[in-house]
């Protein structure tokens, strides 16, 4: 039972994402293939700008996977840009506008990107007769279509490099979901997570809507529900921990979804039980647990939830979707019996590339499939500990191998804020750990002053000028010294525990009721004893999740209707009882 397989079926192997998409242009040339806003863009439309660009990267260089920087925030302007570059020849690297300036130079260094698009490309391309389009250029199965960034033990984060045909395996002829023109997939997730390869691919390559949800509406109360009915959307992925959140505010937002897949962490035991347990009317006719890493492409393991019993620890990760094996093994690579936790390496032609750059990180992750019959086959180590249930051939994860974690979604090394917050002058030593919270993990910096006594200044500052904010530290706890064991090492579990202020800035009192009931509410979600007015409600350890449920409690608790836009405008106190204060 150490090894499991999903079917196999004849998903076009031999083709490239272009081609497949030509099919669907040719097809239904006047079908809506991405929605946003009040942008509606047909096959065809689509198609002619995305040709345009790619005339005009061919003009700028690119040929055959050359790597291309694609600059933009989520909208049609971006599936335009991923799809000019493909067409071109060339493999696409995201890299979100919102990222620090230097993150931004690494990743497209390490990712050997010589050319970048903007929001400025894409809308000449946009132009009628701006260029003479020549003919397609011929793109390989076997080609890179994509370099994606993962946070780095080393210090970096690390370009996973995925190949056409891997996208393809994911939504070509696949089990997990029945793709086709008449689905409306919501695009939510940010270009530098891989759901972003699901949600596009999966509606383009078969005749079916992009729908692009707005930030504002995935992060307000009530708001995914409104977006998903108003663009009628069947199908979505969401990570574990928005899905949480929705669950706590509106549960009732799936509902008419075919297909709701949550993954990217563990999912919630309490929240997967209420859901699957609703009534037909009120649920997604599918919810499914899906798992998989980047290297893997998206998706290797899912599996349908239909109930949760009590007493469950977990909710299992499902069965290898089709085209996909898995492996549990021992350290000797050895198959383990059913029941047994081993390591999950997975195989099949999901699997990526490698590394961008790291031949050392490659060969160590991406080995020879000794399971397989392809010549060329390699399996991917994920790191993670599972275990197959000897009743059902189930996958049950366990935990990971490593100090990986998970954030919002986002996999995490502590090694590589380590890394970053090392070249702070104030700090002495230092390690970043995860600390498991109720509302899930967070990054804890314990440091050591480089002056005895003197609490490094400007800790998360420095760090936001080179890390995506879900990176930084929720707290920053400052000590004399790192407890060692006795190999010299730090020892994490005797580091102290995270007092409240760590996460103070200096409280201003709150001055009137209505402040003192909101100080009580966001301290009692921030698990403080504690905020002041004045604070910032992300330097206190806050994230954009938390400000979500913390405007959503606020309004129902006190009738009121602040808007999430406004407080991640001025994420303070203050500013909520100005708005909570409006027709009072």
């Amino acid at each position: 039972m150490g090894i499991l397989r999903g079917p196999t079926t004849s998903y076009p192997a031999e083709s490239s994402l272009p081609e497949l998409f030509a099919r669907q242009v040719q097809a239904r040339p006047e079908a809506i293939a991405v929605v946003d806003g009040e942008h509606s863009v047909t096959y065809a439309e689509l198609d002619a700008r995305s040709n345009r660009l790619a005339q005009s990267l061919r003009g700028r260089g690119v040929d055959a996977e050359a790597r291309v920087g694609v600059l933009l925030d989520r909208g049609h302007e971006l599936i335009t840009a991923v799809l000019g570059v493909l067409k071109a020849g060339g493999a696409y690297v995201p890299v979100s506008p919102g990222y620090p300036r230097e993150r931004q130079r690494d990743m497209l260094a390490d990712a050997e990107a010589s050319v970048v698009v903007t929001r400025d490309d894409v809308r000449a391309a946009a132009v009628p007769d701006a260029l003479a389009v020549a003919e397609p250029v011929a793109v390989d199965a076997r080609a890179l279509a994509y370099v994606l960034f993962t946070s780095g033990s080393t210090g970096r984060p690390k370009g996973v490099m995925v190949e056409h045909r891997s996208v393809v395996r994911l939504v070509c002829d696949t089990d997990y979901v029945e793709f086709g023109p008449d689905e409306r997939v919501a695009q939510v997730a940010d270009p530098s997570f891989d759901a972003f390869t699901f949600e596009v691919w999966g509606a383009l390559l078969h005749g079916g809507t992009v729908c692009v949800i707005p930030t504002e509406a995935v992060l307000s109360p009530g708001g995914l529900g409104r977006a998903l009915a108003s663009h009628r959307v069947t199908t979505m992925f969401l990570t574990s921990a928005l899905f949480s959140e929705v669950m706590a505010d509106r549960p009732d937002t799936f509902a008419g979804l075919r297909n709701l897949l949550v993954g990217g962490d563990v999912v919630s035991v309490s929240w997967a039980r209420e859901l699957a347990a609703r009534e037909p009317s009120s649920r997604p006719v599918r919810f499914l647990n899906g798992y998989g890493p980047t290297e893997a492409t998206t998706f290797a393991v899912c599996g349908v939830i239909e109930s949760v019993p009590e007493g469950a620890r977990s909710v299992p990760i499902g069965r290898p979707i089709a085209n996909t094996s898995c492996y549990v093994l021992d350290a000797e690579l050895t198959p383990v019996p059913a029941g047994t936790a081993g390591e999950l390496y997975i195989g099949g032609p999901g699997v990526a590339r490698g590394y961008a750059g790291e031949p050392g990180q490659t060969k160590e992750r991406f080995l020879a499939d000794p399971f397989a019959t392809e010549a060329d086959a390699r399996m991917y180590r994920t790191g993670d500990v599972v275990r197959c249930r000897a009743e059902d051939g189930v996958l049950e994860f366990l935990g990971r191998v490593d100090d990986q974690v998970k954030i919002r979604g986002y996999r995490v090394e502590p090694g590589e804020v380590e890394a970053a917050l090392g070249l702070h002058p104030d700090i002495r030593q230092l390690t970043v750990v995860a600390d498991v919270t109720a509302d899930g993990p967070r990054l804890v910096a314990h440091v050591v002053p480089a002056v005895p006594g003197e609490r490094p200044v400007g800790m998360r500052e420095f760090l936001a000028a080179t890390l995506p904010e879900w990176m930084i530290p929720s707290a920053f706890v400052t000590s004399a010294g790192l407890p060692l064991t006795a190999g010299g090492k730090v020892d994490r579990s005797a580091l102290p525990p995270v007092p409240d202020d760590a996460l103070d800035t200096g409280a201003v009192a709150p001055r009137t009721d209505l402040e003192r009931q909101l100080v009580a509410i966001t301290a009692d979600m921030l698990g403080l004893t504690t905020v002041g007015v004045t604070d910032d409600f992300f330097a206190l350890g806050g994230h954009s999740l938390l400000a979500m449920r913390l405007v959503s409690r606020i309004n129902d608790t006190l009738s009121a209707d602040v808007s999430l836009s406004d407080f991640l405008y001025d994420p303070t106190i203050a500013r909520l009882a100005t708005e909570a204060s409006r027709d009072r």
